[in-house]
Formats: C-alpha cells, sequence, structure tokens
C-alpha cells in the first residue's frame, strides 16, 4: 500500500524531544536503577521499535528483560479529556484509583481517544486541551506510561481552522506535547513483548477506517520473527472484532436480512491479523489484542486469537455508562510463562449529568 501524505507528514514531525516529567527522588532512583540495568537503547537515542529518531532522547519509557516475576499494569482507553462535565476531576480520580490498586502497575497503557474532539478544534483551543492532558499525566502518574493515540486525537482533521501544512495538523500535536517519536511502536517489560499497532488509517473528507494496512501488518510480523520464544501482547485502538456490537451495538439488519458492520467501529480485516501471527509462527505467543473505541466489554476467543475490549475511562465520554461499561480501566496482571489474568475495574465517579 503506497504511504499515505499523512504518514509522510506524520514521519517528518516526529523528532524525538526531552523528558519533561519532575523527577522525584523517588522517580530518579527508578530512572537510575533503570538505566543501569541496560537502558543504552534509550542513551543513543534509540526508541523502542529499534528505529532511529531524528534526534536526542525521546518519551517512550523502555525496559530490557528483566527478572522474571509478574508483574501488572492498567490499559486505560477512551479517556476523552474534556474542559467541561468535570473531565479532568475524573480523569484525575480514574489515575489515583488505578495506582493505589494492590499491587500497584508497573506502568500504564492508554488505549487512544486521549481526548474530546481535538479533531474539530483549530490549533489554539486544540493545544489548550491537548495541554491539559499532558499536564494532568505529569502531575500524577508516577510510572511509566505507554500512549497510543485514537481518531479523536487527530487535530483539525474533520473541522476547525487547522492548516493542512501545519506540523501540529492531524497526530502531530499529542506527538510533539506526549513526545511520541511513532504512532506504532513495541516495547519490553519482563519477559514480555508490546505492541501498539496503530490499527487504522485517516481517511479523506475527515474520516477513517480500521484496518491493519500493509505497513502494520509487516511490523507486526517483524516484531514477531525478531523476537522469538517471547510472550507478546498486542494493542490497538480499534477492535479487530466485536461481539457487542451485535448486542445493542451498532451492527443494523438490511432490509434483505443481511447484518451490517461499520469499519469505522471495528476492522475491515481482522482475518488479516491472524493470517500475520499464523505467517510468523507465533500464534501460541500472541496471548491477547487489547483495545477500546467502542466503549463496551467483551472478550472473544478464536482462531488462537484472544481480543479483549475494555470498555472506557469516560464512560459515555463523562457523560455516565456507555451501556454495560461504567467509567473504569482494565488491569492486566502478566506472568514471565506468558499466562496473564484480565479485569475491569470501575471507580467511584458519576457524571453531573447522572
Amino acid at each position: 500500500m503506497p504511504r499515505s501524505p499523512l504518514m509522510t507528514m506524520t514521519r517528518r514531525i516526529c523528532a524525538a524531544r526531552h523528558w519533561r516529567r519532575p523527577m522525584t527522588d523517588r522517580s530518579r532512583r527508578t530512572f537510575l536503577t533503570t538505566a543501569a540495568a541496560g537502558l543504552g537503547a534509550l542513551a543513543l537515542g534509540m526508541p523502542a521499535s529499534g528505529r532511529q529518531p531524528q534526534d536526542g532522547p525521546f518519551r517512550i519509557p523502555t525496559r530490557r528483560r528483566a527478572t522474571a516475576r509478574p508483574f501488572r499494569f492498567v490499559f486505560m482507553p477512551d479517556i476523552h479529556l474534556r474542559h467541561d462535565l468535570n473531565a479532568p476531576e475524573g480523569f484525575r480520580t480514574a489515575i489515583n484509583h488505578a495506582l493505589t490498586l494492590d499491587p500497584k502497575p508497573d506502568f500504564i497503557v492508554t488505549g487512544g481517544d486521549l481526548t474530546q474532539n481535538i479533531r474539530d478544534l483549530g490549533p489554539e483551543e486544540a493545544e489548550k486541551l491537548a495541554t491539559l492532558f499532558r499536564d494532568l499525566c505529569d502531575r500524577h502518574i508516577d510510572v511509566p506510561i505507554y500512549h497510543s493515540l485514537g481518531n479523536h486525537d487527530s487535530a483539525g482533521w474533520r473541522g476547525g481552522d487547522y492548516p493542512t501544512d501545519h506540523p501540529d495538523f492531524a497526530f502531530g500535536l499529542l506527538q510533539r506535547l506526549l513526545q511520541l517519536p511513532e504512532l506504532r511502536y513495541a516495547f519490553d517489560w519482563g519477559q514480555w513483548r508490546f505492541i501498539h499497532t496503530h490499527n487504522f488509517t485517516l481517511t479523506d473528507g475527515g474520516s477513517y477506517v480500521s484496518e491493519f494496512d500493509e505497513e502494520c501488518l509487516a511490523f507486526i510480523e517483524r516484531e514477531l520473527r525478531d523476537h522469538p520464544g517471547r510472550p507478546f501482547m498486542l494493542f490497538g485502538h480499534f477492535p479487530p472484532v466485536s461481539a457487542s456490537e451485535f448486542m445493542g451495538g451498532r451492527a443494523t439488519v438490511d432490509d434483505d436480512g443481511q447484518w451490517r458492520l461499520a469499519t469505522a467501529r471495528m476492522s475491515r480485516n481482522p482475518i488479516d491479523l491472524v493470517k500475520t501471527i499464523e505467517k510468523a509462527g507465533a500464534t501460541e505467543r500472541v496471548r491477547a489484542f487489547i483495545s477500546g473505541h467502542i466503549h463496551r466489554l467483551d472478550r472473544i476467543e478464536t482462531l488462537g486469537l484472544t481480543m479483549i475490549n475494555s470498555g472506557s475511562v469516560s464512560g459515555a465520554q463523562w457523560r455516565g455508562p456507555d451501556h454495560e461499561a461504567r467509567p473504569g480501566f482494565g488491569v492486566v496482571d502478566c506472568m514471565p510463562d506468558g499466562e496473564f489474568r484480565y479485569r475491569y475495574v470501575t471507580f467511584d465517579w458519576r457524571s453531573p449529568l447522572e
């Protein structure tokens, strides 16, 4: 598939920048310990995917294989941060609840749609909201955080007075503020390797399609082949497939009795993901694919792949629950042998509209 102008533009603006979070004594000790354990790639400016950024160190935290022990992370999809509906306080409540779990998570993964509709805003308003998100993370999160972006995070893509040649247009704004050199990347923790697949494409007219395009599939296959013997977990904003779409979701039945599904809700080609995993000989090693976007809770196991849709931190974009999903996040406990446990955890917050 030819590389789109957006992909080309995004790569040009992905210059790495310095970590800006103020270091507490504890985080300084953690950083020094991690660096001593072998983060030579970070010192050389090498991203987790192994690609060379344009210059300097960057924000994606990395960790090499550590001692074989269980660890925990939290998956936070669809935060949809906004200025109204007490959303900033709701996000702070979610962070506090996550970081006070016992045991405390070792790191946090975001699942896209970090902000609410910067895709409809001009440069000034979009930057205000995106900066608020960054600042809340910097002030309240004291563990590594691995971000991914969703369709709502594409600044000015659907509307607003945003010049298309502006370096912050589309994903550039959040990539700059979060110091995220690549939209698609991988990282290690313990015995495991994790991949942010970035499994959708922005299309003309401010729209998008969920898909595993050729570049995405090639990246996944390369990662699986280059790291034999390792358990993997994949993340994407969009679910490959979803059962909930048939259960009060947006799947519809045409007049001729045929089900109709939208590629704006789930992937147009999930079988290509399965075939890529099989081609790499990694069916037994890819333990799960965890996603967000549709704000629903479901788990599907088919063709050797476990697919989990992990609700929404914001519920229905801070208006209350979204179907069965109250505001919450996924908690994942990973074992050194490749087994894992997943559960969805809600937190004590209610929308002013409830």
